[in-house]
């Protein structure tokens, strides 16, 4: 597949995510003023909970539709992986549900409470979670990003104009929770209806070779990704913890992800996994580290300048954003935007490579570390402790997982880290946030509109950056949009 080809795949799913996020962006600007901070709390322990439980269910097996489903060599072997892969995903989703109801009868108040509190939301909710996972991994393998796009951007921005329009009509937290699982719900028939039309959901074909050979694959990514999930999450289950939902609240604005990252990295991963696969296969080691390359500058040309801009401006962006009652939480929200940043350098070369056990060894060894690291700089420092453990043990750990990928592809880390190439994307967005600090010592941002001339000012100075030093193209821009290059250029 060419680069123009898989570029403009990437500007498609990235349009969908992006139209998502414009819409889940405003979510808790909503709810933080809608709701008291211990209801927020409520709304957050409930989310913790799901995207905590959710992955350690789903292990990799909407992942691995990515790697066999290229391979599959008729339909029905392509219909027998969909549909063991829904049922594996259905027995796990129930012993979900499993886990909340021991949880709500062994735990005390915090965690417990909410688990009590909202028992069969939480079940129904994470079952379909569980259960429809692998949909947009799915319209990837069978190429179809237009309809992943499309899928990805109604579900997360319906979603979104629900829990903020009976936020904002309710104020009532248990509304809200029932709102999103009624909507999973709807989500769940269209799945199941699309698999049944599509692949004609069976189980006379399934084997348990394949069963065996995709579970062999989704085992160890699975493992992996549970204990990765548990490392990122550690910070936040320590703080609910010891100081109570309110200050959880408070905490997780501070926490608040820039979803931008997700947006461009599940993009470019998605549809270049595959072809990094496929080089793979054939022995192209270069073809790999190519790609990779390719993926991570472009990653960082976008990834860089909000990082920059958002540590300078970070008070003034929780603030306005989340209003006063929430600015102790600036520290945390400039501290979460260094795992931000780290987070712009995760591969999937150790997967395309199938070293999963690799992965699962090294993210156990950092969970440990996480988790003593962050009790220990929580009783020292407080609570800005857990999220510089995080950066720390997160940090180092990428930096393995480079240096290990280096070796598969017979290469140094400093090829697969061009350094030279990621300082001068770096610089490009450092110059205009060296301007822009310099502004905010004469002039305060302290309304939403001056928020946005100070975000529209560094971008038109980011963009005449990088025009200056070609580090972005107009070819770049066309092949995002899927046109061809200028002619001459």
């Amino acid at each position: 597949m060419s680069q123009k080809s898989l570029t403009h795949q990437v500007g498609i799913l990235t349009a969908g995510r992006i139209i998502a996020y414009v819409a889940m962006f405003f979510v808790p600007l909503v709810n933080t003023r809608m709701l008291s901070v211990e209801d927020y709390g409520y709304y957050r322990q409930f989310w913790l909970l799901v995207e905590t439980l959710v992955p350690m269910l789903v292990l990799a097996f909407p992942r691995s539709l990515l790697y066999f489903i290229p391979r599959a060599e008729s339909r029905q072997e392509a219909s027998a992986l969909v549909s063991q892969t829904v049922v594996a995903l259905s027995a796990m989703a129930f012993l979900g549900i499993l886990v909340y109801v021991v949880m709500g009868a062994a735990l005390g108040e915090g965690m417990g409470s909410m688990v009590r509190l909202f028992m069969w939301p939480l079940c129904l909710f994470t079952f379909v979670k569980v259960t429809t996972e692998f949909m947009e991994v799915l319209f990837i393998a069978e190429r179809k990003v237009v309809a992943q796009s499309a899928y990805h951007a109604v579900i997360w921005g319906v979603q979104a104009l629900v829990v903020m329009a009976v936020s904002f009509y309710t104020r009532d937290v248990s509304i809200i929770i029932w709102g999103v699982t009624l909507l999973a719900l709807l989500r769940f028939a269209f799945v199941m209806g699309y698999i049944q039309t599509v692949f004609r959901f069976t189980l006379r074909h399934i084997s348990l070779s394949s069963m065996r050979e995709q579970f062999s694959f989704a085992l160890p990514v699975g493992l992996a990704a549970i204990t990765i999930t548990l490392l990122i999450q550690t910070d936040k289950f320590i703080i609910t913890r010891f100081l109570g939902r309110e200050a959880f609240a408070v905490y997780m604005v501070g926490a608040f992800q820039v979803p931008l990252l997700n947006i461009i990295q599940a993009s470019i991963s998605n549809v270049t996994f595959p072809t990094m696969v496929n080089y793979e296969k054939v022995g192209d080691h270069a073809g790999v580290l190519g790609l990779w390359q390719r993926s991570l500058l472009k990653t960082l040309v976008l990834i860089l300048p909000v990082f920059v801009f958002l540590e300078i401006t970070a008070r003034p962006f929780v603030t306005i954003l989340f209003t006063n009652e929430y600015a102790a939480a600036t520290p945390v929200f400039m501290i979460y935007l260094l795992l931000f940043l780290r987070s712009g350098f995760e591969s999937t070369v150790l997967q395309v490579y199938k070293r999963t056990r690799f992965i699962l060894v090294t993210s156990a060894i950092g969970l440990a570390v996480n988790l003593a690291l962050g009790i220990l700089l929580f009783q020292s420092i407080g609570r800005l402790g857990p999220p510089l453990a995080a950066v720390a043990t997160m940090s180092l750990l990428t930096l393995v997982h480079h240096w290990y990928s280096a070796r598969l592809m017979q290469t140094s880390i400093f090829h697969v880290l061009p350094l030279a190439a990621i300082a001068a994307r770096f610089a490009a967005a450092l110059a205009p946030g060296v301007v822009l600090w310099f502004a905010y010592r004469y002039v305060a941002v302290t309304q939403f509109h001056e928020l946005l001339l100070a975000c529209a000012g560094y971008t038109v100075l980011y963009a005449g950056v990088c025009a200056a030093t070609r580090i972005v193209t107009i070819d770049d821009v066309r092949s995002l949009l899927g046109r061809s290059p200028t002619r001459g250029a």
